[in-house]
């Protein structure tokens, strides 16, 4: 077989970072402006983003930045700064592993990656590969960067189970230092997304040392361009400018990133003028701030994860088909979209629960229609007998989208309770192999790459909140990463889809449009529709 993948140039590669990321090494002056939405491959589906690309940074030695950024992070809480526990899967946890820590690759879009703490890499097979490393590359406490940083994050990832970190690195069977920096990676088996894997913001790279002598915090210690400077776990985030980084500093010196849970006190700040971006205003307020051209700059963009309904399918009620179908038949999605959205709702219309823009998206699965007399005939033959079910959920919208739920099913004579949670301890509370839920109404995570499917449906996986086991759909998953032929894993992945949609543990119903509402002068933000957004080198412009 030729090289599938042939040792990259690093001129040009570092060209491309250039032109597409906001790369680490790049010149102050020549980061790009914020980019929301990311390159579709030709097999993704039709969906449009929503664009809104302010320029790049004056090229001009006179242009003033602000020292200091406060930033209002969305609905999700920071718990923790380490991945490897599963309260990390939240979306504002990967922007921080993004500030804080390297990869290996950078994606560049297109199935294109270019070079991070490796400078190049071979394989012949998809199945090992021989990464060079970088030899000026120090952690945040001083420590050398080499291969044995590598082995030991792999070594962690791969004990993590139930964290999204597991997913990234689960596949490697061996890993060696052929010198501190030349790494030889073996994979378990033919697998076609490892580059995809380990560009993610969960697969930074973590110092041995700083772990070993503290256990607690040692998670804090990357090579990235930001370092920790302090931490209130669902509260706040500080970091201050890595000044020592191997690669161009940041405009910024000083970012907060902070959980502000009051929609009102959120809308106050902005207009206050105490926070610079705020990311979760109320949908009520959005076309206010978004009308105001002269004060603010808002970029929108519809989150790639889907917002819907999950079902515990070890539970003997609603685990049960016609319970579940009865659900799905009772509910207007909507009156649910627009009590939880306002005019910043997408209603699915489709039945497969899959990414906005995920490649491969089966667009001819249809969706269990709104049916109120059918849901009751459903829920008829379920083993449901006047039990009051449980809803948990999180955050301000999917608690309004709980209560509407709750009106809706009672008109088929269904019982239900809302729990509400933070994000985190929603993530424990519904942890493959010890959930505890029954319903809950969350989001379904997917990124760009068919490969994230594995992360809702295998076993074991970070996001299967819903304790789905299908052995089937195991077995595919696990066949997808080894076919190099595209249209072939297309077809799989439409396969999954329709045998899924049989037996569905998730309702979809709703996809989220969002607003970054920024200060006039803020850009330099890179936005995503997998919310997985890079604020390494955003900015503020002053007079």
């Amino acid at each position: 077989m030729k090289k599938a993948i042939r040792t990259l140039c690093l001129i040009m590669s570092i060209t491309m970072l250039l032109t597409i990321l906001a790369s680490c090494g790049q010149k102050a002056s020549e980061k790009p402006g914020t980019e929301t939405g990311t390159p579709s491959t030709s097999s993704a589906p039709s969906a449009t983003p929503t664009p809104n690309t302010p320029p790049p940074p004056p090229d001009d030695e006179n242009v003033k930045y602000a020292e200091e950024l406060d930033v209002i992070i969305d609905n999700n809480k920071i718990a923790v700064i380490n991945p490897f526990l599963s309260a990390s899967n939240t979306s504002p946890t990967t922007w921080v592993f993004n500030m804080i820590y390297d990869k290996l690759v950078y994606g560049l879009g297109e199935g294109e990656y270019g070079p991070g703490l490796a400078t190049s890499w071979d394989t012949e097979d998809y199945k090992t590969f021989i990464f060079k490393l970088r030899d000026d590359v120090y952690f945040h406490n001083g420590e050398h960067f080499t291969a044995d940083d590598v082995i030991y994050t792999i070594e962690q990832a791969r004990a993590a189970e139930g964290a999204p970190v597991h997913d990234r690195w689960a596949d490697v069977e061996t890993a060696t230092a052929v010198d501190p920096y030349t790494l030889e990676i073996v994979l378990k088996t033919v697998n076609v997304d490892f580059f995809y894997n380990i560009s993610q913001p969960q697969s930074g790279i973590v110092n041995e040392k700083a772990m070993t002598e503290d256990p607690e915090n040692g998670t804090w210690i990357g090579t990235g361009c930001w370092k920790m400077a302090d931490f209130a776990p669902n509260d706040y985030v500080k970091l201050v400018r890595n000044d020592d980084y191997w690669g161009d500093k940041a405009l910024t010196q000083r970012i907060t990133l902070r959980y502000v849970p009051e929609m009102s006190t959120k809308l106050m700040q902005l207009q206050n003028g105490e926070t610079d971006v705020c990311f979760s205003l109320d949908p009520v307020d959005m076309p206010m701030i978004e009308a105001d051209t002269e004060n603010y700059t808002c970029y929108k963009y519809t989150y790639n994860n889907i917002d819907l309904i999950g079902f515990n399918m070890e539970d003997p009620i609603v685990g049960d088909w016609n319970f579940r179908m009865a659900v799905m038949s009772a509910l207007d999605l909507e009156e649910i979209t627009i009590a939880s959205c306002g005019d910043y709702g997408i209603v699915e219309t489709e039945g497969t629960v899959y990414g906005y823009e995920t490649e491969f998206r089966n667009h001819d699965i249809p969706k269990v229609p709104y049916d109120v007399e059918k849901a009751k005939e459903y829920l008829a033959a379920s083993p449901y007998n006047g039990e009051e079910i449980e809803i948990a959920c999180a955050i301000a919208t999917y608690i309004i989208s709980a209560e509407v739920i709750q009106e809706q099913l009672a008109k088929i004579g269904l019982k239900t309770v809302i729990k509400q949670m933070d994000p985190p301890s929603m993530g424990a509370y519904c942890a493959y192999g010890d959930n505890k839920s029954q319903m809950f109404v969350h989001v379904g995570p997917q990124t760009l790459s068919a490969a994230s499917y594995r992360n809702l449906y295998y076993p074991g996986a970070g996001y299967n909140r819903v304790s789905y086991n299908n052995p089937v759909i195991t077995e595919m998953l696990d066949r997808a990463p080894t076919l190099t032929d595209l249209e072939e894993r297309k077809a799989l992945y439409m396969e999954m889809q329709e045998i899924i949609a049989q037996d569905p543990p998730y309702f979809s119903m709703y996809w989220l449009q969002h607003m970054a509402a920024c200060v006039k002068g803020v850009g330099g933000m890179v936005l995503s529709a997998d919310s997985y957004f890079d604020l390494r080198y955003i900015y503020k412009i002053i007079d």
